[in-house]
Protein backbone atom coordinates (compact mmCIF):
# COMPACT_ATOMS: atom_id res chain seq x y z
CA UNK A 1 0.00 0.00 0.00
CA UNK A 2 1.55 2.92 -1.05
CA UNK A 3 1.16 6.43 0.22
CA UNK A 4 -0.50 9.24 -1.67
CA UNK A 5 0.81 12.25 0.87
CA UNK A 6 2.99 11.97 3.63
CA UNK A 7 2.16 13.06 6.59
CA UNK A 8 5.36 14.91 6.33
CA UNK A 9 4.50 16.73 3.81
CA UNK A 10 1.07 17.74 5.31
CA UNK A 11 2.45 18.75 8.81
CA UNK A 12 5.46 20.77 7.30
CA UNK A 13 2.56 22.57 5.02
CA UNK A 14 0.40 23.21 8.55
CA UNK A 15 3.57 24.44 9.79
CA UNK A 16 5.00 26.80 7.48
CA UNK A 17 1.18 28.40 7.11
CA UNK A 18 0.64 28.81 10.73
CA UNK A 19 4.65 30.27 10.93
CA UNK A 20 4.12 32.47 7.66
CA UNK A 21 0.48 34.18 9.11
CA UNK A 22 1.51 34.59 12.52
CA UNK A 23 5.22 36.21 11.59
CA UNK A 24 3.15 38.45 8.97
CA UNK A 25 1.07 39.75 11.94
CA UNK A 26 4.75 40.58 13.89
CA UNK A 27 5.79 41.81 10.90
CA UNK A 28 3.22 44.67 10.49
CA UNK A 29 3.21 45.42 14.21
CA UNK A 30 7.00 45.76 14.32
CA UNK A 31 6.61 48.04 10.65
CA UNK A 32 3.95 50.38 12.28
CA UNK A 33 6.13 50.78 15.60
CA UNK A 34 9.27 51.43 14.13
CA UNK A 35 7.70 54.06 11.83
CA UNK A 36 5.75 55.34 14.56
CA UNK A 37 9.40 55.58 16.33
CA UNK A 38 10.91 57.46 12.79
CA UNK A 39 7.73 59.83 12.91
CA UNK A 40 8.31 60.92 16.28
CA UNK A 41 11.87 61.34 15.71
CA UNK A 42 11.74 63.48 12.81
CA UNK A 43 9.08 65.80 14.79
CA UNK A 44 11.78 65.93 17.75
CA UNK A 45 14.11 67.34 15.37
CA UNK A 46 11.31 69.50 13.38
CA UNK A 47 10.50 70.96 16.55
CA UNK A 48 14.45 72.05 17.94
CA UNK A 49 14.70 73.58 14.72
CA UNK A 50 11.54 75.30 15.11
CA UNK A 51 12.37 76.67 18.39
CA UNK A 52 16.21 77.44 16.78
CA UNK A 53 14.95 79.93 14.54
CA UNK A 54 11.21 81.24 15.90
CA UNK A 55 12.98 84.61 17.89
CA UNK A 56 14.79 85.81 14.54
CA UNK A 57 11.98 84.98 12.44
CA UNK A 58 9.16 86.30 14.90
CA UNK A 59 11.64 89.45 14.75
CA UNK A 60 11.81 89.59 11.14
CA UNK A 61 8.21 89.46 10.39
CA UNK A 62 7.89 91.78 13.05
CA UNK A 63 9.60 94.16 11.21
CA UNK A 64 8.14 93.73 8.18
CA UNK A 65 11.65 92.27 6.84
CA UNK A 66 10.97 89.97 4.20
CA UNK A 67 14.86 89.39 2.85
CA UNK A 68 15.71 88.52 6.47
CA UNK A 69 12.76 85.99 6.78
CA UNK A 70 13.51 83.85 3.50
CA UNK A 71 17.21 84.22 4.66
CA UNK A 72 16.35 82.42 7.76
CA UNK A 73 14.44 80.15 6.01
CA UNK A 74 16.97 79.24 3.26
CA UNK A 75 19.50 78.45 6.32
CA UNK A 76 17.52 75.25 6.45
CA UNK A 77 18.67 74.10 3.26
CA UNK A 78 21.12 71.86 4.51
CA UNK A 79 19.25 70.11 6.48
CA UNK A 80 18.61 66.92 4.67
CA UNK A 81 15.17 65.47 6.08
CA UNK A 82 12.95 68.78 5.60
CA UNK A 83 11.38 69.45 2.34
CA UNK A 84 9.29 72.63 3.12
CA UNK A 85 9.60 75.33 5.49
CA UNK A 86 7.12 77.98 5.41
CA UNK A 87 5.99 81.39 7.12
CA UNK A 88 2.18 82.01 7.09
CA UNK A 89 1.27 85.23 7.92
CA UNK A 90 -2.16 86.05 9.97
CA UNK A 91 -5.21 84.94 7.62
CA UNK A 92 -2.82 82.34 5.97
CA UNK A 93 -3.14 85.26 2.85
CA UNK A 94 0.45 85.19 2.12
CA UNK A 95 3.26 82.82 2.64
CA UNK A 96 6.96 83.32 2.99
CA UNK A 97 9.01 79.80 1.66
CA UNK A 98 12.19 78.34 1.36
CA UNK A 99 13.83 77.72 -1.97
CA UNK A 100 13.67 73.96 -1.57
CA UNK A 101 13.48 71.49 -4.32
CA UNK A 102 10.61 69.51 -5.22
CA UNK A 103 9.81 66.68 -3.18
CA UNK A 104 9.87 63.54 -5.05
CA UNK A 105 6.34 61.78 -4.91
CA UNK A 106 4.97 58.99 -2.73
CA UNK A 107 2.26 56.50 -3.31
CA UNK A 108 -1.01 57.92 -2.51
CA UNK A 109 -2.17 54.81 -0.38
CA UNK A 110 1.16 54.50 1.74
CA UNK A 111 0.79 58.26 2.69
CA UNK A 112 -2.88 57.63 4.06
CA UNK A 113 -1.94 54.04 5.84
CA UNK A 114 1.26 55.89 7.53
CA UNK A 115 0.01 59.67 7.56
CA UNK A 116 2.53 61.53 5.40
CA UNK A 117 3.71 64.27 5.53
CA UNK A 118 5.39 64.44 9.02
CA UNK A 119 4.73 68.17 9.54
CA UNK A 120 4.43 70.60 12.41
CA UNK A 121 3.38 74.15 12.73
CA UNK A 122 4.56 76.51 15.74
CA UNK A 123 3.37 80.10 16.62
CA UNK A 124 5.47 83.04 16.01
CA UNK A 125 5.09 85.87 18.96
CA UNK A 126 6.66 88.99 19.60
CA UNK A 127 9.27 89.18 22.56
CA UNK A 128 8.34 89.59 25.20
CA UNK A 129 5.18 88.12 24.64
CA UNK A 130 1.86 89.16 26.55
CA UNK A 131 -0.86 87.26 27.65
CA UNK A 132 -3.35 86.08 25.51
CA UNK A 133 -1.21 87.97 22.87
CA UNK A 134 -2.10 86.39 18.96
CA UNK A 135 0.33 85.12 17.10
CA UNK A 136 2.23 87.36 14.16
CA UNK A 137 2.31 84.17 11.46
CA UNK A 138 3.02 80.53 12.03
CA UNK A 139 6.33 78.63 11.09
CA UNK A 140 5.21 75.20 9.30
CA UNK A 141 8.20 72.59 9.17
CA UNK A 142 7.63 69.68 6.73
CA UNK A 143 9.72 66.19 6.24
CA UNK A 144 10.68 64.60 3.56
CA UNK A 145 8.06 62.32 2.66
CA UNK A 146 10.23 60.47 0.49
CA UNK A 147 12.92 60.03 3.03
CA UNK A 148 10.16 58.49 4.81
CA UNK A 149 9.05 56.04 2.44
CA UNK A 150 12.48 54.94 1.57
CA UNK A 151 12.70 54.13 5.34
CA UNK A 152 9.43 51.96 5.19
CA UNK A 153 10.66 49.87 2.10
CA UNK A 154 14.45 49.31 3.76
CA UNK A 155 12.55 48.48 6.82
CA UNK A 156 10.11 46.18 5.70
CA UNK A 157 12.36 44.46 3.22
CA UNK A 158 14.38 43.48 6.00
CA UNK A 159 11.91 42.48 8.77
CA UNK A 160 10.42 40.31 5.89
CA UNK A 161 13.29 39.01 5.02
CA UNK A 162 14.55 38.01 8.65
CA UNK A 163 11.46 36.60 9.62
CA UNK A 164 10.38 34.14 6.45
CA UNK A 165 14.18 32.92 6.93
CA UNK A 166 13.07 32.20 10.71
CA UNK A 167 9.48 30.71 9.35
CA UNK A 168 11.56 28.70 7.51
CA UNK A 169 13.96 27.74 9.89
CA UNK A 170 11.08 26.88 12.24
CA UNK A 171 9.06 24.60 9.60
CA UNK A 172 12.64 22.01 8.65
CA UNK A 173 13.25 22.62 12.83
CA UNK A 174 9.83 21.38 13.77
CA UNK A 175 9.24 19.10 10.77
CA UNK A 176 12.90 16.85 11.35
CA UNK A 177 11.78 17.03 15.28
CA UNK A 178 8.31 15.17 14.40
CA UNK A 179 9.60 13.37 11.86
CA UNK A 180 11.99 11.83 14.37
CA UNK A 181 9.40 11.46 17.19
CA UNK A 182 6.11 10.04 15.27
CA UNK A 183 6.70 9.58 11.85
CA UNK A 184 9.34 7.25 11.95
CA UNK A 185 8.08 4.88 14.69
CA UNK A 186 4.71 4.90 12.28
CA UNK A 187 6.29 3.80 8.93
CA UNK A 188 8.32 1.23 11.25
CA UNK A 189 4.84 -0.14 12.32
CA UNK A 190 3.43 0.00 9.11
CA UNK A 191 6.50 -1.22 7.47
CA UNK A 192 5.98 -4.64 9.88
CA UNK A 193 2.15 -4.94 9.21
CA UNK A 194 3.21 -5.43 5.73
CA UNK A 195 5.80 -7.79 6.01
CA UNK A 196 3.57 -10.00 8.00
CA UNK A 197 2.52 -13.41 6.23
CA UNK A 198 -0.70 -14.28 5.90
CA UNK A 199 -0.56 -17.54 7.53
CA UNK A 200 0.94 -15.94 11.01
CA UNK A 201 -1.71 -12.97 11.49
CA UNK A 202 -3.38 -14.05 14.27
CA UNK A 203 -0.10 -15.03 16.13
CA UNK A 204 1.69 -11.49 15.09
CA UNK A 205 2.56 -9.04 17.87
CA UNK A 206 3.77 -6.10 16.85
CA UNK A 207 7.08 -4.57 18.55
CA UNK A 208 6.53 -1.45 20.84
CA UNK A 209 8.78 1.60 19.39
CA UNK A 210 11.82 2.23 21.51
CA UNK A 211 11.13 5.39 23.95
CA UNK A 212 7.52 5.14 22.80
CA UNK A 213 6.12 2.66 25.51
CA UNK A 214 4.27 5.43 27.70
CA UNK A 215 2.97 7.35 25.14
CA UNK A 216 -0.19 7.42 22.56
CA UNK A 217 2.00 4.88 20.26
CA UNK A 218 2.57 2.94 22.61
CA UNK A 219 -0.69 2.71 23.51
CA UNK A 220 -1.09 1.35 20.36
CA UNK A 221 0.85 -1.12 19.84
CA UNK A 222 -0.32 -2.35 23.01
CA UNK A 223 -4.24 -1.81 21.68
CA UNK A 224 -3.32 -3.96 18.59
CA UNK A 225 -1.70 -6.81 20.49
CA UNK A 226 -4.05 -7.16 22.83
CA UNK A 227 -7.53 -7.27 19.92
CA UNK A 228 -4.84 -10.06 18.26
CA UNK A 229 -4.74 -12.08 21.45
CA UNK A 230 -8.47 -11.51 22.40
CA UNK A 231 -9.34 -12.39 18.66
CA UNK A 232 -7.10 -15.69 18.59
CA UNK A 233 -8.78 -16.59 21.60
CA UNK A 234 -12.32 -16.34 20.16
CA UNK A 235 -11.32 -18.70 17.54
CA UNK A 236 -9.91 -20.50 19.34
CA UNK A 237 -12.51 -21.28 21.57
CA UNK A 238 -15.01 -20.85 18.72
CA UNK A 239 -12.72 -24.11 16.95
CA UNK A 240 -13.45 -25.95 20.65
CA UNK A 241 -16.76 -25.52 20.85
CA UNK A 242 -17.18 -26.69 17.30
CA UNK A 243 -14.92 -29.61 17.78
CA UNK A 244 -16.86 -31.06 20.98
CA UNK A 245 -20.60 -30.35 18.98
CA UNK A 246 -18.94 -32.85 16.20
CA UNK A 247 -18.10 -35.04 18.72
CA UNK A 248 -21.52 -35.15 20.37
CA UNK A 249 -22.82 -35.63 16.57
CA UNK A 250 -20.97 -38.61 15.93
CA UNK A 251 -22.73 -41.71 16.89
CA UNK A 252 -21.12 -44.22 19.14
CA UNK A 253 -19.90 -47.49 16.83
CA UNK A 254 -21.48 -50.45 17.14
CA UNK A 255 -19.02 -53.60 18.73
CA UNK A 256 -18.41 -56.48 17.00
CA UNK A 257 -19.21 -59.97 18.78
Amino acid sequence: MRLRRSLTIKQMTAVSAVAVVTLSLFIVIQLFHFVQQRRDDYARQLESIAFSVREPLAEAVLRGDVVRVEAILDNLLPVAFLSRADVMLPGYLQTLHARFPSERPVPAWLARVFKLPIRIAVPLYALPQAPASAPLATLVLQADSYRMFQFIVSTFSMLLATYFLLALILSVAVTWCINRLMIHPLRAVIAELQAVPTEQLLQHRLTPPKHHQDDELGALVRSYNLNQQRLAQQITDADDAAQSNTDAMTPPKKSQR
